[in-house]
């Protein structure tokens, strides 16, 4: 009988994940190259290293998760 994966995501986490991403990288790319992505007015001062806080604030949960079942995993496989 095949064992059930227990390291399915949730979709709310996989979808912060994907936005966290979008944001650190566009916070980066300003940040780092001075490469203006977002139009004019969306724009604001020292916008990327707020988005790159953001961006990494919201891929927290998803690691979090991640990392959890990880470490359980590997308990249940020791036991």
């Amino acid at each position: 009988m095949p064992e059930k994966n227990s390291l399915l995501f949730p979709p709310v986490l996989l979808i912060l994940d994907i936005i966290g991403t979008a944001l650190l990288g566009l916070g980066l790319a300003n940040y780092v190259a001075g490469v203006d992505i977002l139009p004019a007015s969306w724009r604001f001062d020292h916008y990327g290293p707020v988005f790159i806080g953001i961006g990494a604030a919201l891929m927290l949960p998803f690691m979090v998760h991640v990392i959890k079942n990880a470490a359980g995993n590997k308990q249940e496989r020791h036991s």
